[in-house]
């Protein structure tokens, strides 16, 4: 959004929404609110190169490095991604991953999009590319990572206020386009706290920046966070615009920094290394995102699954609902499992139009079947109630025409949602992988050569640069993650087969259109059979079929298809038992593995809350990773979790915020359990 200092707002224009956009010579959009174009119509993609590549010395500063980071401040119509991923594109010594963060208040729609970019017929070929990955549906606040050229482009886009964003994200930045609307259009944007935040946020080994205007505020606000100013001739007619550089520090101190209570060092990840091979344990969806992640980026995966299959264990179920997780406040786990939810969904629609996945993203309905469900819905139609896109609210007669046959409630509708069969993701995520089934990891050791790995029979295997622990209950088995025990739960889950002739008979011929979601759920037929459940038995770790269980299921399912459920038995039925792992806080446990006892000889003292106490950066089992404890949510946070973990092994820019990067830090039980002195140091 290099616009002009120079555009007036129409006098005697009505107060518009800052979203609102309305169009200026043919494809250029135009805020009314700021009172300002998006970019040039003349000249606007020769201004981005001069401004944000030139003043950046782009390609050069990109060249022969493997990572490469561009931030943004405002993206706008996307006109500096599509003219930073076409210069790299075209450069021969180019990085080998171009990786471009941006924040975005008011993000535009896919059809906007697409009609903005009309303007440059020779961004043709990556504009194209950029649309058929824009959601068609309304992007929520927070953070949205998207994959291109095969993974090597990646695009991570802060959804909201871009202090309050830029503030809250960790990016080793290599490079910033200070982009947005003026100063004298946006002065909100142009404060202090930005400039900041940039530094904050950049490569602690030096980063540059580049912004279209010289005006004072931009000059005192980066010399105020660090950078070193330059002025340089502005673009066109503009008399100057300003280059930066913010240096890396002098005389660095070769002992361990001091950190204090404020600045949780407990979480630090660990410092970036070579990468280049990594073993996972566990042929579940978890262990399989993993995989995935890791082969796009380039690292030799070898994937160990205990049973003679893949999806063995819960990943194995037939059907499992792809339904976001939406809530009405701005919690945690809401904000998380929203995030995985369309990060989730993004993928595995691409690989179902690919073909080698099978899904039906036929919608979901979620049932008020409770007082309180009803007021948990009521608050979430609050806040997205004009978001159809995303949730629909239904009263009982919707309900049930959506549904296909009669139901005792209403409810919201998600029409992105859907089923999915899981063994299909996980088969394709572990394509082209080096997969060993029957194979029980019961020991990771370190070698000179790197982390090795023992099984059940003694063989041993590598040696890899690192391991992620993806399995389930088998994590408390091993040494560096022993520590879960008490962390990590069982629950056992069993859910109902009924055959689609029989649902046809006691339905009247009455066909089920959607996914149902109450207490329990049911499934539109796949091949034959309908699938409805589940079960939720805590620290049961058997996994035989029980009758019992399917008379739970039937009953479940009686409390809103009464008709149907009255006429089924447990013999008329078939199932799958398997077990989930769940957390105390129900968040998935994903990062590096704390070493605990060095963990507790290095903050055994935090409850204390010593003034002017001094702490060494987290201590962890060097190459070692954990990725469980999704529960039922692993269709939508395992593929996410995956994105994290190669980002952090691989040293790219992360998928989430600071604040949600804590909250699902294994250490994160540590750390709780030191305060409220309910582990002895």
């Amino acid at each position: 959004m290099t616009a002009t200092d120079v555009t007036k707002a129409p006098e005697g224009d009505e107060p518009s929404s800052a979203g609102e956009i309305s169009w200026r010579d043919g494809n250029v959009p135009y805020s009314p609110h700021f009172g300002d174009i998006y970019f040039s119509p003349k000249d606007g993609l020769a201004e981005t190169r001069y401004v944000f590549l030139e003043g950046n010395n782009l390609p050069s500063a990109w060249q022969n490095r493997e990572n490469f980071a561009i931030g943004e401040t405002g993206f706008g119509t996307g006109l500096n991604f599509l003219a930073a991923w076409q210069s790299w594109a075209n450069d021969p010594k180019r990085a080998a991953r171009l990786h471009f963060v941006s924040v975005e208040k008011y993000p535009l729609s896919r059809d906007d999009m697409i009609r903005a970019h009309q303007s440059w017929p020779e961004l043709a070929q990556y504009s194209r590319q950029l649309a058929d990955i824009w959601p068609h549906e309304t992007m929520l606040p927070g953070i949205h990572r998207f994959g291109l050229a095969d993974g090597a482009v990646s695009l991570t886009l802060l959804i909201g206020d871009a202090i309050e964003c830029w503030s809250g994200y960790d990016g080793k930045i290599d490079c910033w386009f200070l982009d947005g609307f003026a100063p004298s259009r946006n002065p909100d944007m142009w404060k202090p706290e930005l400039f900041s935040a940039l530094a904050n946020a950049s490569n602690p080994d030096g980063a540059s920046l580049a912004t279209f205007t010289a005006a004072r505020i931009a000059r005192d606000g980066l010399e105020g966070a660090g950078f070193e100013i330059h002025k340089r001739k502005g673009f066109g007619y503009k008399r100057d615009m300003i280059t930066a550089t913010l240096p890396a520090p002098e005389n660095v101190e070769e002992t361990p920094t001091a950190f204090e209570i404020a600045d949780a060092p407990w979480f630090n990840l660990p410092a970036p290394r070579c990468i280049k091979s990594v073993a996972i344990i566990g042929g579940g969806l978890a262990g399989a995102a993993c995989a995935d992640a890791l082969k796009t980026r380039g690292c030799a995966v070898t994937l160990f699954e205990k049973s003679d299959q893949l999806a063995n264990a819960a990943s194995g179920n037939p059907i499992g609902m792809l339904e976001p997780y939406l809530t009405a406040d701005n919690a945690i786990m809401g904000r998380f499992y929203e995030a995985g939810y369309r990060f989730s969904h993004r993928k595995i629609k691409r690989l179902a139009d690919q073909g080698p996945v099978e899904a039906d993203f036929c919608g979901v309905i979620d049932l008020a079947t409770s007082a309180r469900k009803r007021e948990r819905q009521d608050g979430l139609i609050a806040r997205l109630g004009d978001r159809p896109d995303l949730v629909e609210p239904l009263d009982v007669d919707q309900a049930s025409v959506r549904f296909g046959l009669p139901l005792p409630h209403g409810g919201v509708f998600y029409p992105s949602a859907g089923w999915v069969n899981p063994p299909s993701v996980v088969r394709s995520l572990a394509d082209s992988v080096d997969v060993r089934v029957s194979t029980t990891i019961t020991n990771i050791s370190t070698t000179d050569q790197g982390k090795c790995l023992t099984d059940e029979s003694g063989a041993k295997h590598g040696p890899f640069d690192a391991v992620i622990v993806a399995g389930a209950l088998e994590t408390r088995q091993l040494d560096q993650t022993r520590w879960l025990e008490g962390h990590l739960n069982p629950v056992r889950g069993q859910i109902s087969f009924v055959p689609e002739e029989t649902m046809t008979k006691l339905s009247g011929g009455r066909a089920i259109k959607c996914v149902l979601s109450h207490k329990g759920y049911i499934t539109p037929a796949r091949n034959g059979m309908h699938v409805f459940g589940a079960t939720f038995s805590r620290d049961d770790t058997e996994t035989d079929l029980r009758n019992d269980d399917h008379a739970f299921n039937i009953t479940q399912l009686g409390k809103v298809l009464p008709d149907i459920a009255s006429k089924l038995s447990p013999d008329m039925l078939d199932g799958r038992a398997s077990l989930r792992t769940t957390t105390a806080d129900h968040l998935p446990l994903i990062g590096p593995a704390p070493d605990f006892d060095a963990y507790l000889a290095s903050y055994g003292d935090i409850d204390k809350g010593k003034k002017g106490a001094r702490y060494v950066d987290a201590p962890y089992h060097k190459g070692v990773y954990i990725c469980t404890g999704f529960g039922a949510r692993g269709l939508i946070g395992a593929p996410l979790a995956a994105e994290i973990l190669a980002s952090e092994i691989c040293d790219m820019p992360l998928p989430l915020e600071k604040e949600l990067m804590h909250a699902i830090h294994p250490a994160r039980f540590i750390i709780r359990g030191l305060k409220r002195r309910q582990i002895p140091a």
